[in-house]
């Protein structure tokens, strides 16, 4: 590596971290701990009443809605019974087939059809809120009495028509917001897996 290419990882690792300290403070701010204890009680509460989560987004989006999926399914930090935790993402077959046939934008939509019932919870992610997919998705769910929450950026500010629960992370570089969207979503599974340890 070149000192050049050392200068530049450096200073994006720097960015990153000088990002990080502005947004730590941000997101402990009592308004936004906020609006998240209070979605992340509504997965918790969902899931032990037995409904299922379906997690959706994107690209990047995509890549922690299975990995979210995935430690509710297993686990995060504690041994506990397995929960229903759906990616919408997952099957490139199911992406495929439904953008070939019907529309990229419709498969969320079609996911939600198949397996969205009152009393489940969508947690959409999408870091501009615009995500047409991810639009369709929210709607769907909301017909079908499905509670919804949508984590996304700076630029997805004014969407909060569109769920239940808007979380907005202040920042407009992906990266960070994806971030603090796996921040988010790990803090609820943890809480899952503790409780799932107490005994009544």
């Amino acid at each position: 590596m070149t000192s050049t290419q050392t200068d530049l990882v450096a200073r994006q690792l720097d960015a990153g971290i000088a990002a990080w300290a502005t947004l730590a403070e941000q997101i402990a701010a009592p308004e936004m701990r906020s609006g998240v204890e209070a979605a992340g009680r509504v997965v918790v509460d969902a899931l032990r009443a037995g409904g299922t989560l379906l997690v959706a987004g994107n690209g990047g989006s995509a890549a922690i809605a299975s990995h979210v999926a995935a430690e509710f399914l297993g686990k995060c930090i504690q041994d506990r019974h397995p929960l229903p935790a759906i990616s919408l993402a997952e099957s490139h077959s199911s992406l495929t087939a439904i953008g070939n046939d019907y529309g990229f934008d419709q498969v969320f939509l079609r996911g939600v059809q198949a397996f969205g019932r009152p009393g489940d919870v969508l947690l959409a992610m999408s870091t501009s809120g615009t995500s047409p997919n991810v639009v369709a998705g929210l709607a769907e769910a909301r017909r079908r009495g499905v509670a919804t929450i949508l984590m996304t950026g700076a630029k997805g500010a004014g969407q909060g028509d569109l769920a239940d629960h808007l979380l907005v992370v202040p920042s407009n570089e992906t990266p960070r917001i994806q971030e603090v969207h796996m921040l988010w979503a790990h803090a609820w599974c943890e809480a899952v897996d503790l409780a799932a340890q107490e005994r009544p």
